[in-house]
Formats: structure tokens, sequence, C-alpha cells
């Protein structure tokens, strides 16, 4: 047979194969067995964007509110004045209820935030600063100078915070408490010594502060006092955001992005609040929020996280036992495709995930 008679049959050999079997190769399985499955393209990183998204800094917002000692009330035992039922991570590999007060408590999640490659943290003092005898800003206070203490140590990767304040001035209507919170952030942080730019975040040469339940329209509308307000650069968060550029609270319609902020959240629940609830869906969620940000083609200055330990309107990722949730509870347990608990499901993703987008990657 002539060499161009050999090389037409494997040509049309080929063509029928592609045609009865859709061009799907055989190749080996998990355990080596041959089988027919489509290969997926390998997934590529950009340089472009992994530069770009060099100037991309990764927020989170953080919980600064668990006391953990006898009573029922917030001050008291957060943990049990909302009756949660997630035991975090601790830092002897147990899992359990914490006070943010603990120095050991507050190194370990430093530790976990900074291998995560997190560079700030939003500390949420939205319900009143000094509410139920200051126990909230106290805890606040302890971590802004944990914070001065790591990044003092030079071996450490530096993180930085800010504050969130704000939502009596939405309740009440009364925009005046914005300026009046605002000038305890400033007397209590920014002129400490925790509060340089070492510690605390600038961004656009001021120290930065996010307003919860006020819009950036309805603060620019308002001709009271700002004198400390205009200290900071404000950037503004709502209960449910349904266009780009919030800093949360929830994010209903998924990731939105620009130039300013992409919000990733993996879910949220908030018990006797009628508002729409997000469903984690086995991870599903998250990781759809994720994709849609790497997809993006737009680079946002900042990428914001929530949360890391907001356990009480589900909205946390870092590593925590459900196991005690109960049975007619309508929160799902954390778990993995197989059923199986799963309590670092969402810190794992996290870390996957930052990673990615770090590397210039652009979705699966």
């Amino acid at each position: 047979m002539s060499c161009m008679k050999v090389l037409s049959r494997i040509i049309l050999l080929n063509i029928l194969m592609v045609f009865l079997f859709g061009g799907c190769t055989q190749v080996p399985d998990e355990n080596n067995n041959g089988g027919n499955h489509s290969q997926k393209p390998k997934e590529t990183a950009s340089p472009t964007l992994k530069k770009k998204r060099a100037k991309t800094q990764i927020g989170i917002w953080y919980s600064v509110w668990y006391s953990n000692g006898s009573g029922n009330s917030a001050n008291e035992n957060f943990w049990n004045s909302e009756n949660i039922y997630y035991k975090p991570l601790l830092p002897d590999g147990s899992y359990g209820r914490y006070d943010s007060l603990d120095d050991e408590i507050i190194q370990f999640h430093l530790h976990e935030l900074t291998t995560a490659q997190i560079d700030f943290i939003i500390m949420d003092q939205t319900n009143d600063i000094d509410v139920a005898g200051g126990y909230i800003n106290q805890r606040a206070l302890k971590m802004a100078k944990s914070i001065m203490k790591w990044n003092d140590n030079k071996e450490n990767r530096p993180i930085k915070y800010c504050s969130a304040i704000g939502v009596f001035a939405a309740i009440k209507k009364d925009l005046s408490i914005i300026e009046s919170e605002a000038k305890i952030i400033w007397e209590r942080y920014i002129e400490r010594n925790w509060g340089t730019e070492d510690y605390h975040i600038y961004v656009d040469g001021k120290p930065l502060l996010v307003i919860f339940e006020t819009t950036k329209e309805q603060w620019d509308a308002y001709d009271g006092d700002k004198t400390y307000a205009d200290k900071f650069t404000l950037r503004f968060a709502i209960g449910h955001a349904r266009q780009p550029g919030y800093w949360g609270w929830v994010m209903p319609e998924g990731t939105l992005v620009s130039e300013d902020v992409a919000t990733i959240m993996p879910g949220w629940y908030k018990f006797n609040f009628a508002a729409e609830k997000v469903y984690r869906n086995r991870g599903e969620w998250y990781k759809k929020a994720w994709e849609t940000l790497l997809k993006s083609e737009i680079v946002p200055d900042f990428v914001v996280i929530n949360s890391f330990n907001e356990y009480a309107e589900h909205t946390a990722v870092f590593s925590a036992d459900t196991s005690d949730f109960p049975d007619d509870y309508p929160i799902e347990k954390w778990i993995d495709k197989d059923g199986n608990p799963a309590p670092s499901l969402y810190w794992d993703m996290t870390k996957v995930y930052i990673q990615k987008y770090k590397e210039g990657h652009t979705g699966e």
C-alpha cells in the first residue's frame, strides 16, 4: 500500500472517530484505568493580569465582639446571646468558642490571615461603637494594638486594619452620628501609636473608614458638620447591595466588580429578618463569586471578603466545626461533595482563590 493511501486512511479514520465520539480521547482515570473522559484545557495564568492584580489589596470583614464569659447577654457571652452553634478552629487544633480579647486567639488569627495573603481587616463596629459598656470597642482596640505588635516584628507579613461604623445613623435617620463616631475613631485609633500607616490602612493619603447603611449620595447631600469624617477616606456598605461599588454587606446578585472594589461572600442568613437570604449550596455560591472576579476584565483596587468570622449572620469563611447544628436548623452544615464534615472548606477555598487571583488566572 502506498504511503499516500495509508495517510489518507489515517485521516479518514480520525475524522470518523471525531464524528462518533465527539473528540473524546481515552485517558487514564484516577485509578489508572482506561475510560472515555473529556480532557479539560490546561488552566493558564496571564502575566499581564498578574502584574495588574499585584496592586489589588485583599481585605476581609472581621468580627471583634466575641465575649465568652458567664451569662447570656452580648457583652457577657456573645455566643450564647446569638445562639451560635459554630465551633471555630482554635490555636491547639481543636474546635470551640473563644473571646476576642484572648491574645493567643488574636495571634492565631493574624497568622492565618497573613498566610492567606490578606492585606487588611475591617473591624465591624457598626452597631454603636460603645454599645453595652464598650465591650466591642475594647476588643477592637486590643486587635489594633496587636496588629501594631505583629507588624513591628519584621519576620511577620504585615497586615493592617480599619473600622466600619454607622448603623444607628441610618436607623435614627441622623447622619450627625457618623460625624460623632468618626471623631471617636480618630481619637482612639488614628491619633494613637497604632493609627499610623504602618498599621492602619490609608487610601489617598487618609485613613480608611467604612460607613454602613448610608450611601455615598446620602452622605454627600448631608450639609451638617463633617470635620472629623473629612479626615478619612470613606467607603460605603449597605444591607443588600445590588450595584457595584459597595464594600458589603450582603451581595444577593453575586460578585459585582467596579474599579474600586469587588465584594465576595459565601452566603448570608439572618434569623427573624425578612431580607433575601443567600444560601451557600455546599460552596457553590462562594466558588461562583470568585470565578466571577477571575473572569472580570476589571481589576479592582480592593477585593473585600465578607467575612472572616461573622457566625451570627453566617458569612464566615474561617474554619469551623458545624456538627452541632440542630437537625431542624435552616443553615446547612459545612460538608464536602460526599457529605463528609469539611470544617476548612471555605477557608481552603479562600486561600486557593486569593492565590489564583494574584497569579493572574481567569477561571477554571
